[in-house]
């Protein structure tokens, strides 16, 4: 019999247990048990542990030398070697390069793997890091300790892995976000897990301590906002009340989009602030500006408490020897949080305000990619216009319930309250204000009253998932006006309308798919807040806006080897889960098989901010090409190969050097002008006679050759994914048909030509296996033989584009290259390497693949001096210069001003183009031509790589 039910609020800011004790014959209102908190041991002070109602959740990783020996020792585990809580947030806010924070908006940033280590954001080359998932897990993990060690010690039937859980997350993270917090709480050992939303644990937190007779103010048909700021994101919800057999119940209506908003922006903003006020001579450097950010959380929280100081001191630690000397102090005041907060999130807006769009306005310093508006108001206004209209006008709701530690400020909740005061009409009433006992604890409360709810069979909010999901189709056929999409619409699917219950199943009987068994599918995934009407199995137009798109669906159907059946018709089922997710399967009509839907998990994490404000859109660019043309060309392709028919072969009797010419003629276009489509088609003919590929060396060459070609640069169609592994395996099986002797192994100069042109779709395991094999080459230990000059070249060209390479690994091979460097001639290969391995925006990996720019410095002090003897090196040389200063717009990876100017400098005193200079005063993107020199060759038509990070303001 379970005796304790667990509810925990794992914030960016802060974390909280609560729980209910099933044994307890302690009252709590009439239709709730009481609601505990548990005081959370933690470390205070170095090797000092006492209780605290809440977590801080910030986790600090000590130097070897940082700490006495037992400081971050824990009752229940003496060897622990990191600290988590108030020791560490007040110590860590001094050292921040070692300090991991905001794991939890980490969780939801697509433009990084988070998986990765890359936590703290802005810590110095020599800290291991950690991932945002292992930071959410450690949290995690030391409440299930705590608790183990102060609850079950002598019962370990009250273990908190064996206890009814309820986690809390945010109403706006997605199904990846949500899988990553799964992942952790399995990793930290919770077994009985249920995710609820944050803004709905804040409401039955109102509900548990407050009396049906209280609660009895919401009436039937009225609508509670629930406004809830937090340290890291934005939440709105709409809860409605109805009745049901004489009882009031409730509906979540509608949650907003994800906004990464919230407690961090706004010491973000005032370290800007403060910035100014600073009496220093240039930019504060990353771990400066750490510094500062903390100590702007700090005197935030303690001026806007009830009874706190009209001024604060703010100090930041000088840099070099004297430390203490260079530190660097300014004040901060009550009214500069007030201003600098409700001015630049909570100003006074009209009620069709609408967020603004295009360029960022500023916050972008931690890595992450925040909204563009920090306007929490203007939100709020898009939201309301949105999702609570009654008769053609947006209408105020009828009760406002604020959550999230910014809200401790009484003149935020009173900003607000004063904001929608000014929206209402005559025919609307003031908004009721609800309140729970606590802003801090309101969450986990509310998710232990819904363990006890869930444990009890007690009603329980209805709603189901806040979002409908749709599924890209095509719509029409040629030549069919009327089944013409209209012009900038989408054509889409509904296959999971809103407010599907947990544990409920849709099996669409319509639309019929045929697909093939063994080949991989892919899905266009979408999702909306706002099309409350759609239902499942609706076939739709829908403008872009009102989609958000997500990272796409995708499967292989296996079948049975003797089944003969190579097409299977299939419907599409989906289910939500008991944790909030979404599946998705395709069901067979015959023999009833299912095959799941998985989601992309990124193997090529995309910018977070490469997405259109007006929504996902069609491809621009449709790869329309005459078939009897590409059929053409793939009779050359076997005929060269000897996959063709008899008398195929005898027409294309060609050399495979004259394959790429014949080609290009057959599809009357040079190779420069295949758009990436039809680059795909070839591949697929190119696949087909992989098995031919060793007819002889100069069969291979051609067909490794054209491979890299047709599939650079490894990713930009949605099945690119599976190309590569298709490739990837028939590199590493024993081909079919080569004649006896001329068998060699896979290798040579194309053979690292066509590995640099598709690398950056290969996964980082991918990617670290084929290091594996240029390592010993590259970084060879005592003397190993060189392959040919051209080789040796290749494969450094393809290591450098290897960009998910370890950092040690990119490490090490920059500094081999920096040697050649000192001698004459200089390599070939060497500025590209450079320019590749130390760039501060990568072509296509993600965020925590740069390089510290410690490290890059001292590669930029090594090759200021370097005198190029020609005009191509001369130019390979300021163009490596160009990227490795390149302004970034972020703290944390770009270099510092000294080394800049140096660059600068150097860049003025040679004649290269003007854009060059500006990429390193100013946050640009790379023109078509800078980009195909760091690829090394141009991309196919209609193919961009990824936007830049926005700079800061």
């Amino acid at each position: 019999m379970t005796r304790f039910l667990i509810g925990i609020d794992l914030g960016t800011t802060n974390s909280a247990l609560a729980y209910i004790d099933l044994s307890s014959g302690k009252a709590g209102t009439v239709t709730a048990p009481a609601i505990l908190s548990f005081a959370m041991p933690q470390l205070i002070a170095p090797a000092e542990v006492a209780p605290r109602p809440l977590l801080p959740s910030f986790l600090y990783l000590p130097g070897a030398h940082d700490l006495p020996a037992g400081a971050t020792a824990l009752p229940w585990n003496p060897e622990s070697a990191y600290a988590i809580g108030e020791f560490a947030r007040n110590h860590g806010a001094k050292v921040p390069g070692r300090l991991a924070t905001s794991a939890k908006s980490w969780l939801c940033h697509a433009g990084v793997d988070r998986s990765a280590p890359l936590l703290p954001w802005s810590a110095p080359p020599d800290v291991q890091r950690i991932s945002p998932v292992e930071a959410s897990t450690r949290y995690l993990r030391h409440m299930v300790e705590a608790w183990n060690h102060q609850m079950a010690r002598k019962h370990p039937e009250y273990r908190l892995e064996k206890l009814p859980v309820v986690l809390t997350v945010p109403a706006s993270f997605d199904d990846m976000a949500r899988t990553l917090t799964v992942e952790a709480a399995r990793k930290a050992g919770i077994e009985n897990l249920t995710l609820l939303e944050e803004p709905q644990a804040a409401f039955y937190c109102w509900l548990a301590t407050h009396t049906p007779q209280e609660a009895a103010q919401l009436k039937p048909g009225d609508h509670c906002l629930v406004v809830d700021v937090g340290g890291g994101t934005t939440d709105f919800s709409l809860i409605q009340a109805s009745e049901e057999h004489g009882a009031l119940t409730f509906l979540r209506q509608a949650v907003g989009d994800h906004l990464l908003l919230g407690g961090d922006n706004m010491d973000l903003a005032l370290a800007k602030f403060i910035e100014t006020k600073l009496p220093s001579a240039g930019k504060l450097d990353a771990a400066q500006y750490g510094m500062l950010t903390q100590a702007c959380r700090q005197g935030k929280e303690t001026l806007l408490s009830p009874d706190g100081p009209e001024k604060f001191s703010v100090t930041v630690m000088g840099r070099g020897r004297s430390v203490i000397g260079g530190s660097l102090h300014a004040t901060l005041s009550a009214e500069d949080v007030r201003r600098t907060i409700l001015d630049g999130f909570f100003p006074l807006v009209p009620r069709d305000a609408e967020p603004t769009r295009g360029a960022r306005a500023g916050l972008h310093e931690m890595g992450l990619p925040f909204v563009n508006d920090p306007a929490i108001t203007r939100h709020l206004a898009s939201f309301l216009t949105k999702h609570l209209v009654v008769e053609g006008r947006t209408v105020v709701p009828n009760a406002i319930l604020f959550n999230g530690g910014v809200f401790t400020a009484t003149a935020l909740r009173d900003r607000v309250v004063e904001i929608l005061n000014q929206w209402l009409t005559p025919e609307d009433k003031r908004s009721l204000v609800l309140t729970n006992p606590s802003l801090d604890l309101a969450v986990a409360w509310g998710a232990a009253y819904f363990a006890w709810l869930k444990h009890t069979g007690g009603r329980r909010i209805g709603g189901g998932i806040a979002r409908s999901y749709y599924v890209g189709i095509e719509m029409g056929r040629e030549g069919d006006k009327e089944m013409d999409p209209p012009a900038g619409s989408l054509s889409v699917l509904c296959v999971v309308p809103q407010h599907l219950e947990e544990g409920q199943e849709i099996v669409l009987a319509q639309p019929e798919l045929e697909l093939s068994l063994g080949q991989p599918v892919m899905f266009p995934l979408y999702s909306s807040t706002v099309r409350v009407k759609d239902k499942a199995g609706d076939l739709l137009q829908v403008a872009p806006t009102q989609l958000l798109q997500l990272p796409p669906l995708h499967t292989v159907l296996r079948g049975g080897k003797r089944s003969g059946t190579k097409n299977v018709p299939v419907t599409l089922a989906a289910r939500c889960t008991e944790i909030g997710t979404l599946e998705l399967w395709c069901v067979g009509k015959e023999a009833n098989n299912r095959w799941r839907l998985e989601f992309n998990v990124r193997d090529i994490v995309r910018d977070a901010d490469e997405k259109s404000e007006d929504g996902p859109k069609q491809n621009a660019l449709t790869d329309v090409w005459p078939e009897e043309l590409v059929q053409a060309a793939a009779a050359r392709i076997r005929g060269v190969y000897g996959s063709a028919p008899h008398a195929e072969r005898e027409v294309y009797n060609l050399e495979p050097k004259q394959l790429t010419k014949e080609l290009e003629a057959a599809l009357d276009a040079g190779r420069d002008k295949w758009p990436t489509g039809l680059c795909r088609r070839l591949w697929d003919f190119l696949a087909e006679v992989a098995d031919q590929r060793r007819l002889s060396p100069g069969h291979l060459s051609r067909w490794y050759n054209l491979v890299g070609f047709c599939m650079r640069p490894g990713f930009g169609d949605p099945m690119d994914k599976y190309r590569v592994e298709q490739l990837w395996k028939l590199l590493h099986s024993t081909p079919k048909g080569a004649k006896p002797g001329l068998a060699q192994p896979e290798g040579g100069a194309d053979f690292w030509i066509m590995w640099r042109r598709v690398a950056g779709g290969l996964t980082t395991p991918l990617q670290n296996t084929l290091f594996t094999r240029l390592r010993p080459v590259l970084l060879p230990k005592g003397n190993t033989s060189k392959p040919a000059a051209n080789e040796y070249t290749e494969m450094w060209r393809a290591a450098a584009s290897l960009e998910r390479l370890d950092l040690k690994a990119k490490e090490l091979l920059g500094e081999a290259v920096l040697k050649t460097c000192k001698r004459s001639p200089t390599p070939p290969h060497a500025f590209f390497a450079l320019t590749r391995l130390g760039a501060r925006v990568l072509l296509y990996g993600p965020l925590n693949s740069v390089l510290h720019p410690q490290v890059v410095q001292k590669w930029i002090d090594a090759i200021l001096p370097f005198e190029p003897s020609h005009q191509s090196e001369r130019m390979a040389w300021a163009f490596c210069l160009t990227q490795l200063a390149r302004k970034s717009g972020q703290r944390a990876i770009d270099i510092d001003d000294s080394h800049r100017l140096h660059v600068l400098n150097a860049l003025n005193a040679q004649s290269v183009p003007s854009h060059w200079v500006r990429m390193v005063e100013d946050v640009l993107e790379l023109e078509a031509d800078e980009q195909s020199q760091m690829f090394g060759e141009a991309l196919p038509i209609g193919l961009r790589l990824m936007k830049t990070s926005e700079p800061e303001a």
